[in-house]
């Protein structure tokens, strides 16, 4: 036999000696991720029920055509011909689905089987928590991080609870306010007053009470840091999130102020003085882009800053319990609150959290009916392109049709999975829809995320 022929061979051989053993010793998950392994469904399943786009593509697609006003929609669904196709997908992994699927013009119910059962939403909640922070600030609103003049040499930086304040400037869309460049602004007004030695006291006082949610385990440190109304990159350094948020940014403000000739002599908590002169200040991103992003990136950080500022809105204290209280009266009075409901938190990291699949789905239909709340449809995740659904959808064969059609906000905890968005069917209609599954069994995680790709990707390519 040629050489060529037996290098061949061997190099074969030994790939799959190599994948053999990845799936002996590390399991499918990490096989999954390489796209070297593919769980859930079933073999004989029909392939008709996903109708997979003749050459599916990981591109995104744009959100303004799909998103069009409702003189585009197009023919809806037979819902009893939807849901026989939904229900044909393998679920042996979800012992309890929840779905709906609604025309997001109209509110009319295309589908659904649970749909207003209650159920842990994951992160799906952030969904919920945007919708209330678009309807409490409207979409441009900002949040302000200043200095302020405190007693004698001392000035005062003053969180103003920016999830998005940076350690340095980018260019970078969408730009967000720096420590970098609220440090050029208080040293040009220093010495502009004849002053380079200063002390720094930092506020954090905007929100009260503790940072760390009590519905969180302890665990949950390395997917959140204790919420603060001033912390520098979410306090996040690599992989880790620290655990002195407001501390750690007045560090960072000392270092930027001593590399433009301001020296610090000293740093401590404090508060800023009533009616204390301004010396700088920097602007957040609009509540719109916090939002577009947040949900992209699946940020709780970010999410949980703002559950605690509708609560201020509210005219109440900044804590965890005032933002439970105003977080859920702002969703019953947009009409997303439901007898039952739970809200813990707003990141959804809490497994107390309840809420609807029509809820939820409703949610994302403001979107397409309502200019405030655009944000939410626009800072979806597309399937196979980018945030949180960028390496999903890998099964051509049975989620091809979903790839690069599909938008929506994904959700994940132990037991716990879910999908909310929206997608234009096959016969030119948008719906919108929100699946979940609960009570998932360990082993079944990766086939009940199949499930939530293979169901949303049969919307697709309904044309039904």
């Amino acid at each position: 036999m040629p050489r060529r022929v037996l290098s061949a061979i061997g190099l074969t051989l030994a790939i799959l000696l190599v994948v053999a053993t990845a799936g002996w010793f590390v399991g499918p998950k990490v096989l999954y991720a390489t796209g070297l392994w593919s769980d859930g469904g079933s073999p004989t399943i029909d392939p008709g029920l996903y109708a997979s786009a003749p050459i599916p593509s990981p591109t995104s697609v744009a959100p303004t055509p799909v998103a069009a006003a409702a003189t585009t929609q197009g023919k809806l669904p037979d819902g009893a011909t939807l849901l026989a196709k939904l229900n044909a997908v393998d679920r042996s992994t979800v012992p309890r689905p929840g779905m709906a699927v609604i025309d997001p013009f109209t509110g009319a119910v295309v589908t659904g089987q649970g749909a207003d059962s209650l159920f842990t939403p994951a992160s799906t909640l952030k969904l919920l928590t945007s919708a209330a922070a678009l309807a409490t600030f409207g979409p441009e609103h900002r949040f302000t991080t200043k200095v302020v003049t405190g007693t004698g040499s001392q000035i005062v930086l003053v969180g103003g609870g920016d999830p998005y304040l940076r350690g340095s400037a980018t260019t970078n869309y969408p730009a967000r306010a720096s420590i970098g460049d609220l440090a050029d602004a208080t040293a040009a007004a220093l010495k502009a007053a004849g002053r380079t030695s200063v002390s720094l006291a930092y506020d954090d006082s905007l929100f009260s009470g503790p940072g760390w949610n009590p519905a969180w385990p302890a665990n949950y440190h390395g997917d959140a840091t204790p919420t603060s109304a001033l912390w520098v990159d979410e306090d996040v350094t690599g992989a880790t999130h620290n655990l002195d948020p407001s501390g750690d940014a007045a560090k960072s403000f000392t270092a930027e102020l001593a590399a433009r000739g301001i020296t610090v002599t000293a740093v401590a908590a404090g508060t800023a003085p009533a009616g204390a002169t301004q010396l700088a200040s920097v602007q957040s991103l609009p509540v719109d882009l916090i939002v577009q992003q947040l949900l992209l990136h699946s940020d709780n950080d970010a999410t949980e800053v703002l559950f605690r500022h509708i609560a201020l809105a509210a005219g109440k204290s900044g804590s965890i319990a005032a933002a439970q209280v105003a977080v859920s009266a702002k969703l019953a009075e947009i009409g997303l609150w439901r007898d039952g409901m739970k809200i813990d938190d707003g990141s959804g990291l809490s497994r107390g959290n309840l809420a609807t699949p029509t809820v939820l789905s409703q949610a994302i239909a403001k979107g397409f009916t309502d200019v405030r709340y655009r944000s939410l449809i626009d800072g979806l995740p597309t399937a196979a392109a980018d945030g949180t659904l960028h390496a999903r959808y890998d099964d051509i064969p049975t989620e091809g049709a979903g790839r690069g059609a599909v938008r929506a906000k994904t959700g994940t905890l132990t037991g716990v999975h879910s999908l909310a968005g929206f997608t234009r069917t096959a016969d030119g209609a948008v719906v919108v829809f929100a699946f979940i599954a609960n009570d998932v069994p360990a082993d079944g995680a990766l086939a009940a995320r199949d499930w939530l790709e293979r169901t949303s990707s049969v919307v697709a390519a309904c044309g039904c």
